[in-house]
């Protein structure tokens, strides 16, 4: 089965880590690595190997979620890649993470996941615009009673 591990500048990763783990209920397996504010590079690149080899399944490889192109969590994991097999995203959000994590099978492959993860549905993004006095239905906000 393809691991997912999910990187970021600061907490960010982990904090949508958290999120996923109340929203779903699970983990899922999801690991996240942060760069730590004055961490070196070099220090992060080592403690992203260790992540990944922490794993017992490596075969399948690694889908790995970061916040943004071209940073240190990014580069490192790209870097990465001549000693690991990783399909790397950019962009992550909950949408995106939701989706990848609830969605995935036994018979997903790294390219099917890359693929599902750029697509429309897991990008999560939308824009409305509300008025002021609007007065179109809208659903009620569900209140956990427990």
């Amino acid at each position: 089965m393809v691991n997912v591990v999910i990187i970021s500048h600061g907490e960010f990763c982990e904090g949508l880590l958290s999120s996923l783990k109340m929203i779903a209920g699970d983990t899922f397996g999801v690991k996240a690595v942060p760069l730590i504010p004055g961490e070196a590079p070099e220090s992060y690149r080592e403690k992203l190997a260790d992540t990944l080899s922490s794993y017992s399944e490596k075969e399948q490889g690694f889908l790995i979620l970061s916040d943004i192109a071209g940073g240190t969590p990014f580069q490192s994991a790209a870097y990465l890649s001549k000693e690991f097999k990783i399909g790397l995203v950019s962009g992550m959000n909950m949408p995106m993470l939701l989706s990848l994590t609830l969605g995935k099978t036994a018979e997903d492959t790294l390219d099917s996941l890359v693929e599902k993860a750029t697509t429309e549905d897991c990008v999560g993004i939308q824009g409305k615009i509300f008025g002021r006095g609007e007065r179109k239905q809208r659903a009620k906000l569900s209140i956990n009673k427990n």
